[in-house]
């Protein structure tokens, strides 16, 4: 049930984030200056938000492999680690690519519906800045694989403590 839990947490806070994303883009009418300061705007807005959407992304399909698949939660030798490496970095790898290809057909579906919202028009140029934007972090995350492992790393702690609690709760009686 608290993998379950996690699970949710994970893709919960993803997609409220998607969420908040496609509601901005439907805002009419949103312009936060002058054209030099609007366009410096939108592209810095663009790759921030991206950027945190695809680590998100990324995050919540890790935590839903860890939690469903035990051999990529946690070893149990050294020697298990060494032969699994490979593996996981296959599965990185392919983790990396589907969260690239998911946030990328976001970023396009996001910018067709501003060429619906009045006051608002779709460009080429802002899904070039969001798919820049993933592609970088991308390449951030697979070079420095720490998404998701201090969020494991917390709910193990958790789950140790309450194992012991219970276990000291049982010596009590």
């Amino acid at each position: 049930m608290r993998k379950l839990t996690f699970t949710l947490y994970a893709w919960g806070s993803t997609l409220l984030f998607g969420v908040f994303i496609y509601w901005i883009a439907t805002i009419p009418n949103l312009q936060a200056g002058d054209k030099v300061t609007d366009e410096l705007i939108k592209v810095v807005y663009r790759m921030t938000l991206y950027a945190i959407f695809f680590i998100l992304f990324y995050r919540s399909i890790i935590i839903t492999l860890k939690n469903t698949v035990q051999r990529l939660s946690s070893w149990r030798s050294k020697r298990e680690k060494a032969e699994d490496a490979e593996f996981v970095l296959i599965i990185e790898t392919l983790v990396v690519i589907i969260t690239i290809l998911a946030t990328t057909l976001f970023a396009i579906f996001e910018e067709y519906t501003q060429s619906i919202i009045p006051g608002r028009q779709a460009d080429l140029k802002d899904v070039l800045v969001s798919i820049m934007a993933i592609l970088l972090s991308a390449i951030v995350v697979y070079s420095i694989p720490v998404i998701g492992e201090l969020e494991m790393a917390i709910k193990h702690k958790i789950e140790r403590e309450r194992k012991e609690a219970k276990k000291k709760k049982k010596k009590k009686k």
